[in-house]
């Protein structure tokens, strides 16, 4: 797109095709790593379509799946954290 105070192309096919592929993928990861379980749904969307835990059931990531990995990183970051007091103490 041509600039006119600057007098050259300031906005290439490049960065607006970068743009909008960046942008598609935010609302993907978005969607996908977001609990969106607090928005309320009347009854009319609840049956018109899959929601997303069973989508992601579907995948094979289940809320357990989430669950222990958040639980092993937790006791990883204790771990840490003792080893990192105990070697910092004379």
């Amino acid at each position: 797109m041509y600039d006119p105070s600057i007098g050259q192309e300031s906005l290439t096919t490049i960065d607006v095709i970068g743009v909008l592929i960046g942008h598609i993928l935010f609302g993907v990861v978005a969607t996908l790593l977001l609990d969106w379980s607090w928005i309320p749904l009347s009854p009319q969307q609840r049956g018109s379509a899959r929601s997303l835990k069973e989508i992601k059931k579907s995948w094979g990531w289940s809320e357990n799946n989430a669950n222990k990995a958040e639980t092993q990183n937790s006791k990883k970051n204790v771990l840490i954290e003792n080893n990192n007091e105990s070697s910092s103490t004379p």
